[in-house]
């Protein structure tokens, strides 16, 4: 389990910077620490976890390591990309890297089927909040980042002796720039959640009720049509399907109760019509009411046994 990086914590130590415009890779690459990625014009073809993106201006791109990878670049219109490598903390090896990745005949072997030195490998980090970093994202504010991937490149390339200060400042801003969507995203998936729980939780309230979606969807607060369509997104189902499946649910634990006639447990879990319920049972189940009684109490018999 990888352990919670504090930011407190963090202390950047900045490997490389370049300026990526022809040197391509369609042969899966994995590197041993992290690779931040800035497209700035044109495009290019990005191969993550067997994944493909179309890179294109505003684009960051973060390869995580050991992970395998591709980069190509767009024959109609051919990006550039700003790039660094950098670790978030300081390691006692940093400098072991950099010599690696400039040995061609090191270099070479990151094109196999794992990396040969494993206690070199950086592991992907986990920041407070559950916060992550996005391998592919399109950030709002790509002037800034573009400045801060620039401002960094033009730094290390001019030889300045502090360029490792003001790589480090730039990283800062990138990052944060990062984990702030990365957080907006969280914090709107947990309000996708938190809508999805309270669709579930008034079905299981009401679903002896006759119910509509329209209905359930009010208690989100959402408008109908985009409560449903979430639902759907998020669970796979349409709501019908769900209210239809939970009351079916309901249903099997009725049935084993002999005294209830097939119309009694239609009615107590919502169904108005006994033919509706037969048939949506015999849809979900693969057997009509008196079939899969018999094969529950069957069950309940085992079991007591």
């Amino acid at each position: 389990m990888v352990a919670e990086t504090k930011l407190e914590d963090l202390c950047p130590y900045i490997r490389e910077v370049g300026l990526q415009r022809k040197d391509s890779w369609r042969i899966p690459r994995r590197i041993y620490d992290h690779q931040f990625m800035f497209c700035f014009t044109g495009a290019a073809h990005v191969v993550l976890r067997e994944q493909h993106y179309r890179v294109t201006p505003g684009h960051l791109v973060i390869i995580p390591p050991n992970v395998p990878h591709k980069l190509w670049f767009d024959e109609q219109q051919p990006g550039e990309l700003y790039w660094f490598h950098c670790d978030f903390l300081l390691f006692a090896d940093r400098h072991w890297i950099y010599d690696f990745y400039n040995t061609a005949e090191q270099y070479i072997t990151m094109f196999g089927a794992e990396l040969q030195y494993k206690e070199h490998i950086r592991e992907n980090p986990l920041f407070s909040g559950g916060l992550s970093l996005p391998e592919v994202s399109r950030p709002a504010d790509t002037k800034e980042l573009e400045y801060c991937f620039h401002t960094m490149h033009r730094t290390y390339t001019s030889g300045d002796a502090l360029w490792q200060l003001t790589a480090r400042r730039s990283f800062y801003a990138i990052l944060e720039i990062v984990l702030r969507q990365s957080a907006g995203e969280t914090n709107r998936n947990a309000n996708k959640a938190y809508a999805i729980n309270q669709m579930k939780a008034y079905v299981a309230k009401h679903y002896f009720e006759p119910l509509t979606v329209a209905q359930i969807c009010s208690v989100t607060g959402l408008n109908s049509e985009y409560a449903s369509k979430l639902f759907r997104q998020e669970t796979g189902q349409r709501l019908v399907e769900y209210i239809g499946r939970f009351r079916i649910n309901q249903a099997k634990k009725l049935l084993i109760d002999p005294d209830l006639s097939v119309a009694n447990v239609a009615e107590m879990v919502g169904f108005s019509n006994e033919n509706y319920f037969c048939s949506v049972l015999k849809k979900l189940e693969g057997r009509t009411p008196s079939k899969l009684r018999a094969h529950l109490l069957s069950l309940l018999v085992e079991e007591e046994l």
